[in-house]
């Protein structure tokens, strides 16, 4: 399903919010604390964020926060830090929300209308409802960005999927094993012919998920040089493959 994040659309068809809710809820699995307090009591048990740009996956862990709510959706899972984080991870991939952020939001139906829904509807519902929707737009948001990119970007590769290369943590030696293939094994090659900050970049914008202002605002740089990177390291890739 497509989610989009807005605040401020104007609705296009009528309430329906216990259909949104039977949709969504559905798939929530319990499993461990706090599954089905409600998003109220949550950010009692939190503190709120007050720093402008989230933090990295990595860079959260490093913190050791302690987790105060847990839940499964399917193959993904949503975790609550008490320092008022939240992460949601599906297929290996990460993405930061700051609890009190998760304003108002747009849900799209399968019939192509779709209804914004104020961010106070959801404090009386279980936690998990409202941010399993803002991480699955995270999610699509960066898989629908990734692909766009890729499709207007040409790259000789013998038939292989380079992009779902880029999207291996390349800075992690324990995953060196998943580019056996001769031509992934290409790609890391040409990948070590980047500068450290063109692969810092890469590594925030493709595998941690993050949009060009988020990398702009985590490495203290303009936007314009984040796009200036990308688009010098892909060209390099592109020489070097």
């Amino acid at each position: 399903m497509a989610i989009n994040g807005g605040v401020g659309v104007m609705e296009i068809r009528q309430p329906k919010m216990a259909e949104v809710v039977e949709q969504v809820s559905t798939v929530a699995a319990d499993i461990t604390q706090n599954a089905h307090i409600t998003l109220h009591e949550l950010k009692e048990k939190i503190d709120a964020v007050v720093e402008q740009k989230l933090p990295t996956f990595k860079t959260l862990m490093e913190q050791k926060p302690v987790a105060v709510a847990q839940t499964t959706v399917n193959d993904a899972s949503l975790t609550v830090y008490e320092n008022g984080y939240a992460v949601y991870e599906v297929d290996g991939a990460h993405t930061v929300m700051a609890v009190n952020r998760c304003g108002d939001c747009r849900y799209d139906f399968t019939d192509g209308t779709y209804q914004v829904i104020p961010a106070e509807e959801f404090e009386n519902m279980e936690w998990s409802i409202r941010l399993l929707m803002e991480g699955e737009r995270r999610m699509e948001h960066n898989r629908n960005k990734t692909s766009d990119k890729f499709e207007n970007t040409a790259l000789e590769c013998d038939g292989s999927d380079w992009s779902a290369a880029v999207m291996v943590d390349f800075m992690d030696d324990c995953k060196a094993e998943v580019l056996a293939d001769k031509e992934l094994k290409r790609l890391y090659a040409a990948m070590s012919k980047l500068t450290e900050r063109q692969m810092e970049i890469i590594q925030l914008y493709y595998y941690e998920g993050m949009n060009q202002e988020e990398v702009a605002e985590e490495l203290g740089i303009s936007q314009r040089a984040v796009s200036y990177s990308l688009e010098s390291a892909l060209k390099k890739i592109r020489k070097n493959f």
